[in-house]
């Protein structure tokens, strides 16, 4: 009986392969989008399915309120007095954003860099700093590329992929130095690579935590000058500094010298990741008619889009300009600067761990020293169907190895870690996030996450 059902069953198949379109619609280079920071929450669903007491911690994605951070009560309260009382926010915004607050973002530049002469004309909301990124990228002029910081954040990586269509250009960051840009690569590069329009920084940088002093910064906008490119500075995180760093703004360092792009949104240091805003800083328009050109083909594709989300537009100089914001910055900041050193302290009491204290952001990649890693390690997982899964995941040919290691940690303990070969790392490791607000939870998580790269180094 079971092999009739099986017959018909292939049957159907077959009928339904044989319909062939008269024109391909699958594009080859969407193979070219990879985000393996949700795309292991995938395979983890998997291992659920196989085993239902299979329990997932989640170390892999930058959410502070699944980390157990309450969005502040005073933002809370200025969000239902707008729904309350402003039935605009209801409506649909300029296709550019709402006036007024791109005014405040202008206003603020300002402030916080008096050479900044940044027009509210010149200020794009977004949907989130995804729907900015995508937007950056898929305007280019084909054949134009922007060099990525390697490791690097995985959607400016594949986005500018996609709109290349190949390989990632890129410059090293250098572990031993804080993971600051290694500047003689960076500039091998641009000489190398004649197509290189643009320079992209991260900073604060996820995945490394790292925060760029001003002389790295300074030689970044002499490298721009020089080759006449133009700067792109994903500054999401700008407000999460701690362990007694400054943060040094690039809009001031670039005034009157070189073309800049600023990327900034509210997910993260409100925090509220679901509002899904962002917005586009273009400073020094006036410097090149191409990127002139390039700013006003932007409007473009904004008007498909018709607009961001009006609510949390409406919302952002409302909040960060309550005199209880920065009280709470305070505090964040302050408990996140501890969170962060004390994963920091575990992992690096880890024999075969590389690991240092962050500066900012919420992220911390550890990296495996040279040769630890291989194909005949693992970690025992009970659990017979989701053996085979992991086995079979982690067999495909050029599996990188710190992916493996990750694959068999998940399924061993439950613990989630991106590895840092999915940040396009020339080094394997793994990037964790430095959230978790419940110390007893975390210290336990990371002890057993200590404990488990120690039995899968020694397992082979």
């Amino acid at each position: 009986m079971l092999d009739v059902v099986r017959r018909g069953r292939i049957r159907r198949w077959r009928k339904f392969f044989w319909f062939k379109m008269r024109n391909k619609i699958f594009n080859p280079k969407t193979a070219l989008l990879q985000y393996g920071i949700r795309e292991v929450v995938e395979l983890a669903q998997k291992l659920g399915e196989a085993d239902p007491r299979f329990q997932f911690i989640g170390e892999n994605i930058g959410d502070p309120v699944a980390k157990g951070w309450n969005v502040p009560r005073f933002i809370k309260e200025i969000l239902a007095d707008l729904i309350t009382k402003n039935n605009g926010v209801y409506g649909y915004a300029h296709s550019r954003g709402i006036l007024t607050s791109r005014q405040w973002v202008a206003d603020c530049s300002k402030k916080l860099c008096p050479s900044s002469r940044l027009d509210p004309e010149h200020v794009f909301f977004t949907n989130g700093l995804g729907a900015a990124i995508s937007l950056l990228y898929r305007t280019l002029k084909p054949g134009a590329r922007i060099i990525q910081p390697h490791p690097g954040y995985p959607a400016h990586i594949s986005n500018e992929k996609f709109s290349a269509g190949g390989n990632s250009i890129g410059y090293r960051s250098i572990p031993e130095n804080g993971w600051s840009p290694d500047l003689d690569h960076l500039e091998s590069q641009l000489k190398k690579h004649p197509e290189i329009a643009g320079i992209l920084l991260i900073n604060p940088n996820n995945p490394t935590g790292a925060v760029y002093d001003e002389s790295v910064l300074q030689h970044i906008v002499g490298l721009a000058e020089r080759y006449r490119l133009m700067l792109i500075s994903d500054e999401v995180y700008f407000r999460l500094v701690f362990n007694k760093t400054d943060y040094v703004h690039l809009t001031e360092l670039a005034a009157g010298r070189v073309p800049l792009v600023v990327m900034r949104g509210m997910s993260k240091d409100i925090p509220w990741p679901g509002g899904r805003c962002g917005w586009l800083e273009f400073h020094n328009i006036g410097l090149d008619r191409n990127f002139m050109s390039y700013f006003e083909s932007l409007k473009k594709p904004l008007l498909l889009e018709v607009c961001a989300a009006t609510l949390p537009q409406a919302a952002a100089p409302l909040i960060y300009e309550s005199p209880l914001y920065a009280q709470w910055l305070k505090q964040y900041t302050q408990e996140l600067e501890q969170i962060s050193n004390d994963i920091a302290d575990i992992l690096g009491a880890v024999p075969g761990l590389k690991v240092r204290p962050i500066q900012g952001a919420f992220y911390l990649m550890a990296l495996f020293e040279d040769g630890l890693l291989n194909r005949r390690q693992s970690l025992p997982i009970k659990n017979k169907r989701v053996k085979e899964i992991i086995s079979r995941a982690a067999s495909v040919k050029q599996f990188p190895l710190d992916k493996r290691f990750a694959y068999y940690l998940l399924a061993s303990t439950g613990i989630c870690v991106v590895p840092a070969s999915d940040f396009s790392s020339p080094w394997p490791g793994f990037r964790v996030t430095t959230l978790d607000r419940d110390p007893v939870h975390r210290k336990n998580t990371y002890r057993k996450l200590a404990q488990a790269i120690g039995k899968y180094l020694a397992s082979a």
